[in-house]
């Protein structure tokens, strides 16, 4: 059977699918997803073949659980088991056969599973995709003002899509996404990407630029911020980092991404309030800090 192919860029790092059937591209997909003419003349930096299976075969030690997936060593890599949260029993595999080509491998029977594009996009775990390009996953609100990259990062419910709702609001700035930012450092350059994932937000752009500022958000009865230490900042954003605890060179490389991030960008506490007042008291300092 002749594969379908796809071609998905995600922070500017090329990947290619095969699939036995048509995908069916979601809102999340639609900037990030397209169908590849053949032959093509793209080069991939990373590819994934999804297929059926009959009887597959695990070997290796399981390291960890959740509801949804086990993580299985093996000697070529990482295998990740999904699992049914209802039966819990497993239906599908993705598996490694080099650094930069992995098989997905379903049962058959659920092709369901994988055939719209935001189930292929988590089946191929973009953190680990992003983690080999010296890249990772940010919860942040995303917005471009004045091509400045301003990256708001809290915990759930602090007030990141309210914050960037009022620079979209106040100051026309572009929200490219409201709750997951890429984050790479090309050429020594750090940029924030949009990303095919975007909670409740529903904000899916794939646009890019380079970071201006990183604001660390609380809610505040007054506006009041705060330059972070470099020391300081690491533990702010680790803490809203999507990190793989059972990979060693997984977390090693975050480890080295964020060192550098912090000594190259300025991260900021906010306590502010949920109004324009707000975003003119960040204005400012971002204005002043951009003449340095």
């Amino acid at each position: 059977m002749e594969k379908n192919r796809y071609y998905v860029s995600i922070a500017d790092v090329s990947i290619g699918i095969k699939t036995d059937f048509d995908v069916l591209i979601g809102q999340e997909g639609e900037q990030f997803f397209c169908r590849e003419s053949i032959p093509t003349n793209i080069k991939n930096d990373i590819s994934f073949n999804i297929q059926k299976t009959n009887n597959p075969l695990i070997m290796g030690n399981k390291i960890f659980d959740e509801d949804e997936f086990f993580i299985y060593e093996t000697e070529f890599g990482f295998t990740r088991q999904f699992t049914s949260i209802i039966s819990k029993k497993p239906y599908a595999w993705l598996t490694p056969y080099n650094e930069y080509n992995y098989n997905l491998s379903y049962l058959s029977g659920r092709e369901e599973d994988f055939k719209y594009s935001k189930n292929i996009l988590e089946g191929i775990n973009i953190e680990s995709i992003l983690n080999k390009f010296n890249g990772f996953i940010l919860h942040s609100s995303f917005i471009n003002w004045q091509n400045n990259g301003i990256l708001f990062s809290a915990p759930s419910g602090t007030g990141k899509s309210t914050q960037a709702d009022l620079w979209n609001k106040h100051e026309n700035a572009e929200i490219i996404n409201g709750d997951r930012a890429g984050v790479r450092n090309v050429d020594g350059v750090w940029s924030a990407y949009g990303l095919p994932v975007a909670g409740s937000s529903g904000i899916y752009k794939n646009k890019k630029a380079q970071i201006s500022h990183i604001i660390v958000l609380r809610q505040g009865t007054e506006n009041k911020l705060t330059r972070l230490s470099p020391r300081d900042a690491f533990i702010k954003i680790y803490s809203e980092t999507t990190v793989h605890t059972w990979d060693d060179e997984f977390q090693n490389n975050i480890l080295n991404m964020i060192s550098d991030l912090v000594q190259n960008v300025p991260v900021y506490l906010y306590e502010c309030l949920p109004d324009e007042s707000a975003v003119e008291f960040l204005k400012e300092q971002i204005i002043k800090d951009n003449k340095l």
